[in-house]
């Protein structure tokens, strides 16, 4: 789940006025009620209307900065933690139990951990190695010898110690550096075409990276970080500003435009300048202010070669100046309605 902070688009900093604001403000754009086509409105809202929790509630927003819950709400469990402690240490530390005298059975039993401690030898350093340690383990009287073949002249348990200390120095794991937060704001117009913009990492790394064409307002794109070690990735919440036409809802647009009373009850048509373009959109007769026009395949580009639809409110406008034949007609029917 995302963070609050890039659900509501404030910074971590923020204060509860900009909180109140943020959600207010993307409560009216996403609200059910206002988005009956969209089957994402419902859990879009939900997740606003959390967010606003989490972040609004003092106690609840200090747990989330410091990571004592999820974006969910969720207790955060503790990481797992690897050996603190040499797992040979108590084998080796424990007292040695007496050896036995030497007797057939024995010697066949020593024959036989003498090859088992040959085959480790072979797993762990090679069989060059334990062909050299062979060779090397007996002079011409059948005594062992000091050898010079890796680990052989130390103890198993300390040549083991050591090949697990490289191990965990070799697979240390990766410390990933968190995530960087930022916000652009571009225009409507600029979210139907897409564009290129840059971030900086630092005070010296600049990074091109891409706005698609058709994001949606909210959106969010992850630019990969130009050097792990030093910087996390950045993720970039993208908004729509203020159009003087358009509101944006989704890849869906919605517009205002005014028609006049006779073209209201008996219809017409007029033309709309788009995004991409001038269109002629029919009106049908009795249309209301309260009618809403939809023109398929005229919003911002979805994924597919698709995209959204253009939502046309209609507003019934009077003539700017009194029409007295207008009045007349009203004050006719008015008395014919009585009669």
């Amino acid at each position: 789940m995302r963070s609050p902070y890039t659900v509501l688009g404030v910074n971590t900093t923020a204060k509860a006025a900009d909180i109140k604001s943020a959600y207010r403000q993307l409560a009216k754009i996403w609200h059910p009620d206002q988005n009956p086509d969209d089957p994402q409105a419902g859990s879009r809202f939900a997740e606003i209307a959390h967010a606003y929790k989490m972040l609004i509630d003092p106690e609840l927003r200090l747990k989330f900065d410091n990571g004592h819950i999820d974006a969910r709400g969720r207790r955060q469990a503790r990481p797992s933690r690897g050996f603190t402690a040499n797992p040979f240490k108590n084998f080796k530390d424990s007292p040695p139990k007496p050896r036995p005298q030497p007797t057939a059975a024995n010697q066949s039993s020593d024959a036989l951990d003498e090859a088992k401690f040959e085959d480790m030898v072979v797993h762990i350093f090679g069989d060059a190695a334990a062909k050299k340690t062979k060779e090397q383990a007996q002079d011409k009287t059948g005594q062992r010898t000091k050898t010079d073949a890796p680990g052989m002249d130390e103890d198993p348990l300390t040549t083991l110690d050591n090949l697990f200390k490289k191990w965990k120095s070799r697979h240390k794991p990766k410390t990933v550096l968190p995530s960087t937060y930022h916000q652009i704001d571009i225009t409507l117009e600029t979210a139907f075409s897409g564009c290129e913009e840059e971030l900086m990492f630092g005070d010296v790394e600049t990074v091109t990276y891409e706005v698609p064409a058709g994001t949606v307002d909210g959106g969010e794109i992850v630019v990969s970080s130009p050097n792990p070690q030093l910087y996390g990735d950045a993720v970039v919440t993208v908004r729509h500003q203020p159009h003087d036409r358009f509101r944006s809802s989704g890849s869906d647009l919605h517009g205002d435009h005014p028609i006049e009373l006779a073209e209201a009850v008996l219809g017409g048509s007029f033309v709309y300048e788009g995004l991409d373009g001038p269109l002629r959109i029919d009106v049908p007769e009795w249309s209301g202010s309260d009618t809403v026009l939809e023109i398929k395949e005229k919003g911002l580009p979805k994924p597919k070669g698709k995209r959204g639809s253009l939502h046309v409110h209609l507003r019934v406008m009077l003539p700017e100046k009194p029409d007295p034949n207008l009045k007349d007609l009203m004050r006719s029917s008015k008395k014919a309605w009585y009669l």
